[in-house]
């Protein structure tokens, strides 16, 4: 019986030897073997080595530090416009509590001196004595009272400029040979100033000959030539104006401005010629004055070298509100004045493109 038990015994220690080297055997097969891949086809494993394993992992490393560097420039963009803005906001701040602290210390002045019952003659500013001489009798001085503050107003600057202007309408675009002009301004507070200003404009233009042929069957051929008479057209515009500055830096001061203006504009021909060989009759002295109301937009800078000196640079839209007035004419309602007047209302409707440049004179 023992005998029996130690051959089984025998037999199931080979069978498990046999079962362990099988499946050793079958999991090298396995390890060695091909990957497969998803679809159930064997997958080429690339070749490869220590040095090129470490150079991919350095690609990898190089493209993961440029996109955090594209971050990091990204940020310090938007880091370097915030603190712009926060310096414009600080100096905003800084002005305000200034303004703020000096309008208290003036207050708690005011109040000391009039609390004193022996004011000293730092309180003169604030509180009138009566300072009589002992020497002789004199009449009673009362001490002036000076301004702490330079207020609105007080300071004031001048504007004289030259420029370029033209004219776009429906049918005429014209171009001024002269456009200069002079304002006075002062600011009221540290970004909004007002101001008053006049400007000169001229320029010429030619009458169409054909306007006569096509209207009364009449030219100038006869006495002006093809192109028919030359015409002046002269411009004073007197306006107000406003201008909002859109930073508070000592230096550079860009602005938006609006003005509403007076015109009052003349025109006539340069060729005085008589000549009345037709039924209507072209006078030769003709000239119209009308009068009309305008707007204008301003964008521009002001640009500060010294206490004194400075340079002003603005580009201008301007546009007529309404219909002309105060017309004043010379002579007849003949074909050559019917001729201004529809060139003068279609000017005075046009779009005025202005640029100016000229200097800043502060006193």
């Amino acid at each position: 019986m023992k005998t029996c038990n130690k051959f089984t015994k025998s037999i199931l220690s080979l069978a498990v030897v046999a079962t362990t080297f099988a499946s050793a055997y079958a999991n090298e097969a396995i390890l060695n073997s091909d990957p497969i891949d998803v679809t159930g086809y064997v997958k080429e494993v690339p070749a490869t080595d220590h040095e090129l394993e470490t150079v991919k992992n350095e690609l990898r490393k190089q493209k993961q530090a440029i996109q955090v560097n594209k971050e990091k420039a990204k940020s310090y963009e938007k880091l370097g416009r915030s603190t712009e803005k926060l310096a414009d906001v600080t100096e905003d701040m800084i002005e305000e509590r200034k303004e703020s602290q000096a309008t208290i210390d003036k207050y708690n002045k005011k109040i000391e001196c009039l609390m004193a019952q022996d004011p000293g003659a730092d309180c003169d500013e604030y509180v009138k004595t009566d300072k009589v001489s002992t020497a002789a009798a004199a009449p009673t001085v009362v001490a002036p009272v000076e301004s702490s503050t330079i207020g609105a107003f007080e300071a004031i600057k001048v504007l004289p400029y030259v420029g370029m202007s033209s004219f776009q309408s429906e049918n005429e675009q014209l171009e001024a040979n002269i456009a200069a002009g002079v304002r006075a301004e002062s600011d009221i507070t540290s970004r909004i100033s007002v101001g008053v200003g006049f400007k000169y404009t001229s320029m010429q233009t030619l009458d169409s000959a054909n306007y006569f042929g096509n209207n009364f069957g009449v030219g100038y051929w006869n006495t002006f030539g093809n192109q028919g008479r030359e015409i002046d057209y002269t411009n004073l515009n007197f306006d107000i104006n406003g201008k909002f500055f859109i930073t508070k830096a000592n230096r550079l001061r860009p602005y938006v401005g609006a003005a509403l203006a007076y015109n009052r504009t003349t025109m006539k021909y340069n060729d005085n010629q008589n000549w009345n060989g037709n039924i209507y009759g072209n006078f030769g002295d003709e000239q119209l004055t009308t009068g009309n109301i305008s707007a204008s937009l301003l964008l521009g800078s002001e640009v500060v070298f010294t206490k004194s000196i400075g340079m002003n640079l603005e580009f201008g839209y301007s546009k007529g509100l309404g219909s002309s007035f105060n017309t004043q004419r010379n002579a007849a309602q003949s074909p050559d004045m019917i001729r201004l007047q529809n060139l003068n209302e279609e000017l005075a409707d046009a779009h005025q493109f202005s640029v100016n440049a000229g200097m800043i004179i502060y006193f």
